[in-house]
């Protein structure tokens, strides 16, 4: 019984946090979401890109290349 409640209040919480994370987000213009996920994006490329990096300097470690 204890599981059930605690279960049920879970279950609140969490339907009240999306709840008011869905309205916030639907109440932003498009222009808003647009600028939302080109600034998402851009910062998957931008951690893509020092991945990348840091696999290089690793590379260029391990082999003792210096750069130029």
């Amino acid at each position: 019984m204890k599981t059930f409640i605690a279960g049920i209040l879970l279950g609140v919480c969490f339907d009240g946090t999306v709840t008011v994370l869905a309205k916030d987000y639907l109440n932003r213009s498009p222009q808003q979401q647009q600028y939302d996920y080109f600034r998402q994006r851009q910062q998957q490329l931008d951690v893509e890109h020092m991945r990348k990096q840091m696999d290089e300097q690793a590379l260029n470690r391990k082999y003792n290349q210096r750069p130029c």
